[in-house]
C-alpha cells in the first residue's frame, strides 16, 4: 500500500472531497493542514505553488480534480469500472467543480456577497443543480448512477459546502437532498464526519 499525504488548509473546501474519498475506501493517509500564516513557508515546496496536493510515496499530484480522478481509479470508486462510466463520472466532476470557481469567496461586504451569490445561483449553479437533479431522477436512487461512485462523494462534498458555508437552501432539489443524506450515512463517511477536526468552513 502506498504512503499517502494530503496537504491542504485547515478547512474543508477543495480538500474535504479528497478526505472523504479516503474515508469511504478506509485507506489511511496523513492529513496535513496548514493555517494561513504557515502556508507561505511551505508554498515553494508545492509543485505549482498551490493546494491541495497529494503525495503518493513522495510523488506530488497537484490539483483537486486530478487527485479525485486518481483516487477514484485507485479505490475502484467508478461503479462498473468501464471506460464509459469513468468518463461520465469525469464529466460530472468537471461540472461540479465549476460551482466552486463561481462562488464569491473573497467578497467582504455581506450585502454585496449575498447579491453575488444570488446571481451565481440563478445564472450558473442553479442550472447545474437542475441537471444533476435530472441525472439522479433517471436512476433508481439515491445515487447519480445505478451504483455508488466517487461522483456521489463529490456531490456530497460540494452541496454540503454550499449548505454550511453559504447557507444555500437545497430543499427544492429532493433528489440531491436524498443523495446528500445517503452519502453522509455511509458507515465510513459517517465515522469520518463525526471524528474530523471542527472548522468554520
Amino acid at each position: 500500500m502506498p504512503e499517502y499525504k494530503l496537504c491542504y488548509f485547515n478547512t474543508r473546501g477543495l480538500g474535504e472531497m479528497v478526505r472523504l474519498l479516503f474515508a469511504e475506501a478506509d485507506v489511511a493517509f496523513e492529513d496535513v493542514r496548514y493555517n494561513s500564516d504557515e502556508w507561505p513557508k511551505h508554498k515553494a515546496t508545492m509543485q505549482f505553488g498551490q493546494m491541495p496536493v497529494l503525495f503518493v510515496d513522495g510523488v506530488q499530484i497537484a490539483h483537486s480534480r486530478s487527485i479525485a480522478r486518481f483516487l477514484t481509479r485507485e479505490f475502484k470508486l467508478d461503479g462498473t469500472g468501464s471506460s464509459l462510466q469513468s468518463a461520465l463520472i469525469d464529466a460530472w466532476i468537471e461540472v461540479l467543480f465549476e460551482t466552486f470557481q463561481n462562488l464569491p469567496f473573497y467578497e467582504q461586504d455581506p450585502t454585496v456577497k449575498a447579491e453575488k451569490l444570488a446571481t451565481v445561483m440563478k445564472d450558473n449553479i442553479g442550472p447545474k443543480l437542475e441537471k444533476l437533479q435530472e441525472q439522479i431522477s433517471s436512476t433508481p436512487g439515491p445515487y447519480m448512477f445505478k451504483d455508488f461512485t466517487a461522483g456521489d462523494i463529490i456531490v456530497y462534498a460540494i452541496t454540503d459546502f454550499l449548505i454550511k458555508s453559504f447557507k444555500v437552501d437545497l430543499s427544492c432539489f429532493q433528489g440531491i437532498t436524498k443523495l446528500h443524506d445517503a452519502v453522509s450515512q455511509r458507515p465510513n463517511i459517517k465515522k469520518w464526519i463525526e471524528a474530523r477536526p471542527v472548522t468554520e468552513n
